[in-house]
């Protein structure tokens, strides 16, 4: 099972940085047990949203030919939780590149609130193995509501 936890790319800045949201839905299956009567977005999740938005940003930076694959969590803290009908709005910033390596830094708000804040590393590889990239064009156009 695939989850995108992204549902909008909002701006981007080609090889530097990128902003993007996710909008928790209460219909979303995992939030069942996480937790029952009080659910929240795992943080877990949270991670996984960051590292699909580095993901677009390498993507969109070499044609759809390259993409990011999490190595090391160096950091992750969280300061609030998000619930469903919150938006949860994600910042991602290169910090640091060395050839097919790359460390990026992120914070999430929600309602203008700092909720989470992490600090990843990985390295960018071939897409193709791993989705067809004109498949992986036209999400990233969905995500930024461009015409196809």
């Amino acid at each position: 099972m695939r989850y995108l936890l992204l549902d909008r790319i909002e701006a981007l800045e080609p090889g530097r940085s990128i902003h993007g949201s996710k909008t928790v839905a209460m219909s979303e299956d995992y939030l069942t047990w996480h937790f029952p009567g009080r659910p929240i977005l795992p943080g877990v999740l949270v991670l996984e949203a960051f590292t699909q938005l580095a993901g677009w940003l390498v993507a969109s930076d070499s044609g759809f030919e390259r993409w990011f694959l999490l190595e090391e969590v160096h950091s992750a803290r969280w300061f609030a939780f998000a619930v469903p009908g919150d938006r949860v709005e994600l910042a991602l910033t290169v910090a640091a590149r060395d050839g097919d390596r790359l460390r990026v830094t992120g914070e999430s708000r929600v309602a203008g609130a700092r909720a989470a804040q992490v600090e990843l590393s990985g390295r960018v590889v071939e897409l193709a193995p791993l989705e067809d990239p004109a498949a992986a064009r036209r999400a990233f156009q969905v995500l930024r509501r461009e015409a196809p």
